[in-house]
């Protein structure tokens, strides 16, 4: 591929005379004489900037690069098939997208009319209490008022583009930019081979202490004090133990065990389970958030909690006196270990309400995670569709699939009342299976099969390849055949 030396050369002059003002340009370690290292965004502000010449391209006509210079292998990484497809595609949606906007909407102060207006139709006003709108009348406003000259850019990028020319069309891309992000790229150049593996690797072992809670020594998360000694002796008193205090009047003896403190903490806990969800899943209806929520405040968990931390062996109880079955004694007890940790939480809001408020939801929000990951894993009724991806079957075709791969999805498995979820396979000719997807309907686990294709970078870059080694007249005859067969 050609390339224009002035725009390079203006941009590398750019660059050394801004490193001559900083004193950056260093005799040890000038750039012209350090080859090109591996990091891909490094590599391509070089190219920009300084070495755009000695890194040749080949371009491989209507599939992308091929091809580079041995020392630019960063830029191989940045830029592999598959990689290209996707964003060649993201990059025409983008455009589509901006000009339908740009076509169909209408300006701000319309949009603020309708959002005011009486006579806004019923069945749009829900459209009004998100964001799309809006956005779309100010993009339109600013198109109209010429504010906002790099959307018009973006409209006619495609006729204003040069294969080869590699000056920006965005004019607000300048020279100087360039420059700029070739001297921050060079300056990074200087920098240990290592660093930029650092990062990721500080942030992998975190994720991984985070995932494994109980190894690390912080599960359970530690439990906000009772600092006043008068209310952590009430959360840990049951109203049996005071049931012979007849010298005690009717407030006293209300006050002297905990069944006030399980109401308010019982009430807490509840509407604090019910934010951490209801924020948590917003695409989750009233049923699925309920059935969620019980998994949560039960009895059974909330015994499990209470044991987690010790609270029944400080409960002062005489729970000989009550009358009744083994069966009953036995539930009973059950019910006081949920309801000792109940209490504690409204023990915590009976100390001081202000302060501890954010230490509660923060600590329940941290013994919830596990319970709701569990049960979206177990539970495909309780699973959030937001992190499916509804076109990943488009975006999976559109990079490798064509007549004669024969690309489909097969379900092995229908939902059932017993087991009520389905299983997808997304195969291709010969039966070889490329992915496997579970969802709570056909529809959703194959949507979940292709992702997980896609999460498969060796494998698409192979089937892309594939397809691109074959001539398209040669999948439109496989296409026949097949379907006279």
């Amino acid at each position: 591929m050609s390339h224009n030396p002035d725009t390079l050369a203006y941009a590398r002059e750019k660059s050394i005379k801004r490193d001559s003002v900083s004193g950056g340009i260093s005799k040890k370690k000038s750039a012209e004489n350090k080859p090109m290292r591996s990091q891909g965004g490094r590599d391509a502000a070089m190219v920009l900037a300084r070495h755009y010449q000695d890194a040749p391209q080949t371009l491989v006509h209507g599939h992308g690069y091929n091809g580079m210079s041995e020392p630019s292998s960063g830029i191989l990484d940045a830029y592999q098939y598959s990689t290209i497809l996707q964003l060649e595609h993201a990059v025409s949606v983008l455009g589509d997208s901006l000009n339908r906007v740009i076509r169909l909407s209408p300006d701000f102060l319309t949009y603020v009319s309708a959002l005011n207006g009486q006579d806004t139709p019923v069945e749009i006003i829900p459209s009004f209490a998100r964001y799309q709108l809006k956005c779309a009348a100010e993009l339109k406003t600013l198109h109209t008022l010429g504010k906002l000259p790099l959307l018009e850019e973006l409209r006619r990028y495609a006729s204003k583009f040069t294969a080869g020319d590699p000056k920006p069309v965005f004019s607000i891309l300048s020279a100087d930019d360039l420059a700029s992000l070739a001297s921050a790229h060079t300056r990074d150049c200087d920098m240990d081979e290592d660093e930029d593996r650092y990062i990721p690797a500080a942030v992998e072992q975190d994720t991984e202490r985070e995932k494994e809670p109980k190894e690390s020594g912080k599960w359970p998360p530690p439990i906000p004090e009772i600092k006043d000694p008068a209310i952590r002796a009430r959360v840990f008193t049951h109203r049996s133990l005071t049931n012979d205090k007849l010298y005690l009047d009717e407030a006293q003896m209300i006050n002297s065990h905990n069944e006030r403190l399980e109401f308010l903490g019982d009430s807490i806990l509840n509407t604090t389970m019910t934010m951490i969800i209801y924020n948590k899943f917003p695409g989750f209806n009233e049923g699925r958030l309920s059935q969620l929520r019980t998994k949560l405040i039960n009895n059974d968990r909330l015994k499990e909690w209470s044991f987690m931390y010790q609270l029944p062996s400080k409960l002062r109880t005489n729970i000989e006196m009550f009358n009744g079955t083994t069966h009953e004694v036995s539930n009973g007890k059950l019910k006081l270990y949920a309801d000792v940790f109940e209490a504690y939480i409204g023990g915590l809001v009976e100390e001081d309400g202000k302060k501890n408020l954010p230490r509660i939801r923060k600590w329940l929000a941290k013994l919830a995670e596990p319970v709701i990951q569990e049960e979206i894993e177990n539970d495909v009724v309780l699973e959030n569709t937001d992190e499916v991806d509804v076109n990943a079957k488009k975006t999976l075709y559109s990079l490798i699939g064509y007549a004669a791969l024969n690309l489909h999805y097969y379900p092995v498995h229908r939902p059932t009342n017993n087991e009520p979820y389905a299983i997808v396979e997304c195969r291709v000719k010969d039966g070889l299976t490329l992915g496997t997807g579970r969802g709570k309907n056909v529809k959703i686990a194959g949507m979940r099969a292709a992702q997980e294709v896609l999460k498969n970078k060796k494998l698409l870059d192979h089937y892309a390849a594939e397809r691109a080694a074959i001539p398209r007249s040669s999948s439109v005859v496989k296409e026949n055949n097949d379907q006279k067969k």
